[in-house]
């Protein structure tokens, strides 16, 4: 039997608690308590996260070109303000005939941005260019898988690069807001 507790726990959502074990109850009956408060717990977890109105493609398409334009302007606290905090980012670069893996957290993914071996900062004639952009919206978890390819053309060290990346972000809705939750790319150039 499940009741209403009479002190919240600020981490509960559902306000409900399972009482002690009493004489009249087998072990398996206090399991089956414990089993639908996991489901009801479950539920409401649920609830809350369709509780975040679903996205649409426009919405997607319009936040994916605000973190163009972030890019473009070199802006790594813009591009940082884009991200949720749990995002994780991967990429993949083929330069040069060599191929390297390199994960980062959102925080490791900024700091690189503003002070890594070649920050934006440190970049003349900078250009970020996405074309081939499709948005595909998802139920479970709800959000959108956007694919793209993405060219940078830059300046660095006097020298003229281009890369071409094949990009894939997903973007939940976090806070009533879209924002990119992971990102992976793999990155070819010269």
């Amino acid at each position: 039997m499940l009741r209403r507790s009479s002190r919240r726990d600020p981490g509960d959502v559902t306000g409900l608690s399972v009482p002690p074990l009493t004489s009249a109850e087998t072990p398996g009956m206090s399991r089956m308590k414990h089993v639908l408060l996991a489901g009801l717990l479950c539920l409401a977890a649920t609830a809350a996260r369709a509780a975040e109105p679903r996205l649409a493609i426009p919405e997607v398409r319009a936040f994916m070109a605000e973190v163009a334009a972030a890019s473009n302007a070199r802006d790594a606290d813009r591009i940082a303000a884009l991200l949720a905090t749990d995002c994780r980012i991967e990429l993949r670069t083929q330069l040069e005939g060599r191929e390297q893996v390199t994960l980062f957290t959102r925080d490791e993914y900024v700091a690189m941005l503003k002070t890594g071996y070649a920050g934006l900062a440190d970049l003349a004639d900078y250009l970020y260019r996405v074309d081939g952009e499709q948005v595909t919206l998802d139920d479970d978890p709800p959000g959108a898988t956007v694919t793209s390819r993405v060219t940078e053309t830059f300046t660095f060290q006097g020298r003229h690069h281009t890369t071409h990346s094949e990009e894939t972000a997903r973007v939940e809705r976090r806070g009533g807001k879209p924002m990119v939750v992971a990102v992976s790319s793999l990155t070819r150039g010269d």
